[in-house]
């Protein structure tokens, strides 16, 4: 059963990989992890496999899911906060160290069959799991616990973002919970007979390979992060990340009021010099990029049933239009139609 379990995520991983490469001519640094995520779950689903018709490869199963464990913080990381704090980075780099070492002694992850231990689980290996454990353990709870003291947003890309990534969040801390019971339950000496660590770990595999694939479709197209080809440019001007920051993590293209003086005084930089870094940096101009994501958002909005109460009106101002004959010729141009004819495409 396991072995079928095994194949069905290497089924899986492999379609969500090629779900995320399809027609994507630019990927966002967000886009570049999701792939290796997938990767590696893959890769590991597939030595798991093996193992189950007796191949011994269990050290290379516990490299991939270390590899997968710290992928998947720094994916929750960059989307929670857009960026991977030092402090967390400076732990991975000292995590990584240690299990260079410890596999050396020979370290393994334990692995339970029918509520028996296949390896030894001697303290030194109990000691280095237990940091391994703590380590996940508190960067998912600390994302959580200000995810939950985060305030409710408006804007339907933050809403998104924050209803699909609460459901990984909470996901995770649930099958935290219930490898923590386990092992609990493990060092009683009273482990249940029907307990097998496959099942967990599949489990938490499963969870995340869903997840990226039905994850919000506008993380694709919509630039939430960073160019991956951004993080090489060394721009005396003004930095991409000071744009993107004041732009789009801080939706700065919804406010009716955006002029290309203001954002320029936002960024503390003098109007030619944004001039100069649109025209070189981007190849856009601002007006056109302005009503480009406008567009987009009222795209959203037109799709998402809460608004089907709303007039059009309501929803051009609530996109960052000034007026309904702006927000008209915008999406004639960038659509090639009406918002009524684009309605009745939905339908």
């Amino acid at each position: 059963m396991y072995s079928q379990l095994a194949f069905g995520l290497i089924l899986l991983g492999i379609f969500s990989i090629l779900e995320n490469i399809k027609n994507v001519q630019k990927f966002s640094l967000l886009g570049y992890l999701m792939i290796v995520i997938l990767f590696s779950i893959t890769v590991a689903s597939c030595l798991d496999f093996f193992s189950e018709y007796g191949y011994q490869l269990q050290i290379y199963k516990d490299i991939f899911r270390i590899v997968s464990t710290l992928l998947t913080i720094n994916f929750f990381f960059i989307i929670f906060a857009k960026k991977v704090p030092k402090l967390v980075i400076g732990l991975e780099l000292f995590f990584i160290l240690l299990f260079i070492i410890v596999f050396n002694y020979g370290f393994q992850f334990p692995v339970y069959k029918a509520a028996v231990l296949l390896n030894k689980f001697t303290f030194f290996n109990q000691f280095v799991f237990a940091l391994y454990f703590i380590m996940c353990c508190l960067s998912i709870l600390y994302i959580g616990i200000k995810l939950h003291q985060q305030k409710p947003t408006e804007n339907l890309y933050d809403a998104k973002i924050r209803k699909w990534f609460s459901l990984i969040i909470y996901s995770c801390i649930f099958l935290m919970a219930l490898h923590a019971v386990f092992y609990i339950v493990y060092l009683k000496g009273t482990l249940l007979y029907y307990f097998d660590s496959r099942v967990t770990l599949f489990s938490t595999r499963l969870m995340l390979l869903l997840f990226i694939l039905y994850r919000p479709k506008f993380l694709d197209d919509h630039r939430q992060d960073t160019s991956f080809n951004r993080l090489l440019i060394k721009n005396k001007g003004i930095l991409f990340k000071d744009f993107e920051f004041m732009f789009y993590f801080n939706n700065y293209y919804l406010n009716p009021k955006a002029s290309l003086d203001d954002f320029a005084l936002k960024l503390n930089r003098s109007k030619e010099e944004v001039v100069d870094f649109f025209k070189n940096e981007l190849d856009e101009n601002f007006s056109d990029l302005l009503n480009q994501n406008r567009i987009e958002y009222l795209k959203e909005l037109l799709r998402a049933k809460k608004y089907e109460s709303f007039t059009i009106e309501a929803l051009s101002e609530m996109s960052g239009f000034g007026t309904r004959r702006t927000m008209y010729s915008a999406f004639n141009k960038f659509v090639g139609m009406t918002p009524s004819d684009y309605i009745n495409t939905l339908k």
